[in-house]
């Protein structure tokens, strides 16, 4: 009896451990995705433009493939796009057949597949322009932020000081109550209210300095803001166009996606506090009728899902 129990609970491990067995995915589809993700991110500026990070992906059997990158921390003070040039079609890939992506990191993307290819340029003048005004903002800033400092500290000191008069004032008058002040006192009362008169006219000259000081460092502040937002947008818009736009033009290339599994794109915007990641979501089906010209890129980004989480 206990050797029938043993064997049952042997066989039981047994089909349990191949119940748990991971199912090998097709050593074809991750090529194919490997291939959209080196076109993505050839697409998006490559790794040596500051905007975009590294695009990863990840592939769950029955929904689909996964991409996601990270805006790099520095694109909201760096932050350029150059306009895309429209991307030709390219032909279904034939079995076996393969598309090859290269970067020039000096200026160049080129993508070739099928004996179809092309390439565009980067303004890189443009870039480093971006960079050095947005550069020269930030030092700007953080000049007139320790500006600032040094008032607000300034202003410190001058109230210190007047309230040390003012003890030192209360106290003559206190004695001047028990008896009468000799020439020392009073002269020493008449500086102290010299210097009070003093340190008071600062203070309000100070003040005045330093509330004009906050309202120019609080309207540089909301401009900044402002053109982090704008920046942001423009971002957003832009991969999304140019996820469509690869995906049509080389949406042949997932030829081992399943017609009912998905391709999507998340962008994360790191180093934006509370700053949302954006989603696409795409049909396979919807990228096949791109492929085919029966949609265009601007109708298939239309179809995708679009959110933020």
């Amino acid at each position: 009896m206990k050797i029938f129990s043993k064997v049952s609970l042997l066989a039981g491990l047994i089909i349990a451990s191949n119940s748990f067995a991971a199912t090998e995915v097709n050593a074809k589809l991750g090529q194919n995705l490997k291939i959209m993700q080196d076109i993505l991110q050839s697409s998006l500026g490559g790794e040596e433009h500051s905007s975009i990070g590294r695009i990863q992906h990840s592939y769950l059997i029955g929904q689909g493939v996964a991409f996601r990158v990270d805006s790099n921390s520095g694109w909201l003070r760096h932050f350029v796009m150059p306009p895309m040039p429209p991307m030709p079609a390219m032909a279904p890939a034939a079995p076996g057949s393969g598309v090859a992506v290269s970067t020039n990191v000096a200026n160049a993307i080129s993508v070739t597949g099928n004996g179809s290819s092309f390439s565009f340029s980067f303004d890189e003048e443009a870039i480093e322009e971006m960079a050095e005004a947005a550069e020269a903002m930030a030092e700007q800033q953080q000049d007139q932020s320790e500006k600032l400092r040094d008032l607000r500290e300034e202003r410190r000191d001058i109230e210190r000081d007047l309230r040390d008069y003012e003890r030192e004032k209360r106290d003559i008058e206190f004695s001047s109550k028990v008896s009468k002040l000799d020439a020392d006192q009073q002269k020493k009362l008449k500086e102290i209210n010299q210097k009070s008169e003093q340190l008071k006219s600062q203070l309000t000259q100070l003040q005045k300095n330093l509330t004009e000081q906050e309202q120019e460092y609080n309207k540089k502040r909301a401009e900044q803001q402002k053109l982090a937002a704008q920046r942001q947008t423009e971002l957003v818009a832009k991969v999304g166009q140019v996820f469509s736009n690869t995906l049509c033009d080389y949406g042949a290339s997932l030829r081992d996606l399943k017609e009912q599994e998905f391709v999507s794109f998340q962008l994360s915007l790191s180093g934006r506090n509370n700053a949302k990641d954006h989603y696409w979501v795409v049909k396979k089906s919807d990228i096949n009728q791109c492929v085919t010209g029966k949609i265009d890129a601007p109708a298939l980004l239309k179809k995708a899902s679009y959110y933020q989480y």
